[in-house]
């Protein structure tokens, strides 16, 4: 059903060109039957499901099924239409996820943005580069954020083919792949915009006569029809839609809006989507905060942008080049200065205020005695933005060119809190009916934690171990500890540990016997349960330590299992508590100590009913704990600033350079 908006007020009428009149009018003309038909879908749908299983089968073996989504792969618009028109023909049903497959494509496909926007299309090679360059969060025009959807519809397609692949003869497969073979690539020049409309009404038609229900591609596609259409309030009003339905909300459906809002510069009705975001509790991404700061850089004010940079500093760790220009596109505009160096009482920025006021002579920078004139003058009483890429930050955080140092950004108290808890709750889902195990960690750790340094032990034991005759090293596990306790000396250290690694031979060798003694005296020693990922202890116990935890290993915590987890909170956290290491300068991996004999005495049964024991830390051996150096995390955190010291703004960039924006006087 075509829906009205919330407030009562009808959708606003649809923009047409002159040229593509005639496709548009039939098209609406196609989308007014689907809003009557849609409207009694409820006793459609069960005509539909009532078909006899013989004719569902007819539907899945027909060729053309496989064809349609093979064109759509092909990006080709007019055969898999031309199919689609003959199966509809001929009596089919096509499900529901083939005619997403086909929306996805009458929508414009992964260059959706540029339709909308009316920005040149790129070939399909530059296409497939700007989206493996914006890698998962990328994909639009702007480089940032889209990514997850470039595949969109196509991508749940291609999922319920395979599903249906699956089980099926090695011959049923290659005859599929010689299908493919025959849909040829697109001829001619793109589609224009009015034959995408086209396409997507007489699809958004055929769904209403065919009684198939709508699910989150379809409301995706029907946003997007109305962002190429200009009415972005009607794209706002399918992503309520899909809400209202029942079905989850992504990021991804507001996203037709906020791109028509940015075209119309409307900043309210941005800020009010960023609200319906934050109201269905999902976090923003780069794609919307950059959305937020086109539309603010366009006509908003510096109040406005202050507070989203505020987020961003919390929210992301880089930005790409095409978000930053945003923010370096608003203050350019004559009025940014006047709004940002206004006295603070007017609604100015207190910080550039203050630095202005109290700065001390140089290039940009005012006099002790320099003040901003109240009304702010042509471009703020003589002030100005000045914006400089590049820029040097030391290896200590100071930038010359900002007049400034970067400093420490970590998670608020709060933040810790909540990163603790989702840990430890994917955790036992996880580890399922073995959940209790990590509830007795969580129980040990209460008794004996906090900690300031975790050691994840698999790693350090594996490092450098990749050549023949290599492999799990205690010895190099006993050098990192004795190294860390020379450097953090007070510090309370945490070798973790899978179960199974004390049951290894060399685990029994009186030298490693001796090492696990000294760390379960000290209780220094955790090791995991059988069935169970150790990260998640590691993770757990270095988040619980908050700001003074940091986790030794050289792993780069990619593993699906982290994606899991709120990127503001990961994000952050893997920039500040995270030490790498490599060998010391003459120093190289331990060779493979001899099995032990019997009688050594196995670690595990030494340990408490726990696994765990001990009461007083070991002193390490004076010869040991050279093999290793850290890699300490750097003393300032790499994120959206503003230096108090200038009142500048430092801009980190995903091709590791800084932007700076510093007040400057003009002349």
């Amino acid at each position: 059903m075509e829906p009205q908006p919330n407030n009562g007020e009808p959708v606003a009428k649809r923009q047409r060109t002159g040229d593509g009149s005639a496709a548009i009018s039939n098209g609406a003309k196609a989308a007014d039957q689907a809003k009557q038909q849609h409207s009694k879908k409820g006793a459609q749908q069960e005509g539909q499901q009532g078909a006899t299983g013989a004719g569902r089968k007819r539907n899945q073996r027909d060729p053309r099924m496989s064809l349609m989504q093979q064109a759509v792969k092909k990006n080709n618009l007019q055969y898999a239409m031309s199919l689609f028109r003959e199966v509809v023909g001929e009596g089919l049903t096509v499900p529901t996820h083939i005619v997403n497959s086909l929306m996805y494509m009458a929508c414009g496909g992964e260059q959706w943005e540029r339709y909308v926007r009316g920005l040149p299309l790129l070939s399909a090679e530059e296409a497939a580069a700007e989206a493996a360059a914006a890698g998962g969060a990328g994909g639009s025009v702007e480089g940032a954020g889209e990514g997850e959807e470039a595949g969109g519809a196509e991508a749940a397609a291609e999922q319920h083919q395979k599903g249906q692949q699956k089980g099926q003869q090695k011959g049923q497969q290659k005859g599929q792949q010689g299908r493919a073979s025959q849909v040829p690539p697109p001829e001619g020049p793109a589609p224009s915009k009015e034959q995408l409309l086209a396409a997507m009404d007489e699809l958004w038609a055929y769904m209403g006569g065919a009684g198939l229900g709508a699910d989150q591609g379809t409301y995706l596609a029907l946003a997007r029809r109305e962002a190429l259409r200009g009415d972005p309030q009607a794209a706002l009003q399918w992503a309520r839609e899909c809400f209202s339905r029942g079905k989850p909300m992504q990021l991804r459906i507001f996203h037709p809006a906020q791109v028509g809002y940015c075209l119309a510069a409307d900043v309210a009705a941005l800020e009010a989507i960023d609200g319906l975001i934050a109201g269905h509790r999902l976090d923003c991404t780069e794609y919307e905060y950059a959305r937020l700061l086109e539309g603010i850089a366009a006509a908003g004010s510096y109040a406005q942008l202050k507070a989203v940079l505020a987020r961003v500093q919390s929210d992301l760790n880089q930005l790409t080049p095409a978000t930053a220009a945003h923010v370096a596109a608003f203050f350019q505009r004559p009025d940014a200065a006047r709004q940002a160096f206004a006295p603070p009482e007017r609604g100015g920025c207190p910080v550039v205020a203050a630095a202005l006021g109290t700065s001390a002579s140089g290039a940009g920078a005012a006099g002790p005695d320099a003040k901003v004139e109240a009304d702010g003058g042509e471009a703020g009483g003589g002030w100005r933005w000045r914006v400089q890429s590049g820029v040097a930050v030391e290896e200590g955080g100071l930038c010359e060119a900002a007049g400034g140092s970067l400093r420490v950004i970590d998670l608020e108290d709060a933040e810790w809190e909540s990163f603790a808890t989702a840990i430890a709750e994917l955790a036992r889902k996880n580890m399922g009916p073995r959940a209790a195990d990590f509830d007795a960690y969580v129980a040990w750790y209460d008794r004996n934690g906090p900690y300031d340094v975790l050691v994840d032990g698999a790693n350090v034991a594996f490092f450098g171990q990749n050549h023949e005759g290599g492999g799990f090293n205690w010895e190099q596990i006993q050098d990192m500890y004795d190294m860390l306790c020379r450097r953090f000396k007070g510090k309370k250290i945490l070798v973790m540990l899978h179960r199974r690694r004390l049951n290894d031979p060399e685990a029994r060798s009186p030298a490693v016997t001796s090492f696990l003694e000294r760390l379960k005296q000290a209780k220094s020693f955790y090791y995991t349960p059988a069935g169970a990922n150790d990260d998640w202890f590691w993770l757990y116990a270095c988040v619980r330590s908050k700001q003074g935890g940091l986790l030794v290993s050289n792993d780069e915590l990619r593993d699906h299992i982290f994606s899991l987890l709120r990127p503001k909170h990961f994000l952050k956290w893997k920039e500040r508590h995270i030490s790498h290491y490599t060998f010391a300068p003459g120093a190289g991996p331990a060779s493979a100590p001899s099995p032990a004999g019997a009688g050594g005495g196995g670690a595990s049964g030494d340990a408490d009913s726990t696994g765990r024991g001990g009461a007083a830390a070991g002193t390490p051996p004076p010869s040991r704990g050279a093999r290793f150096e850290l890699q300490l995390p750097r003393p300032y955190t790499a994120c959206v600033q503003q230096l108090p010291e200038s009142g500048a703004w430092m801009l980190p960039l995903a091709d590791g350079t800084w932007m700076c924006i510093r007040p400057d006087r003009e002349g």
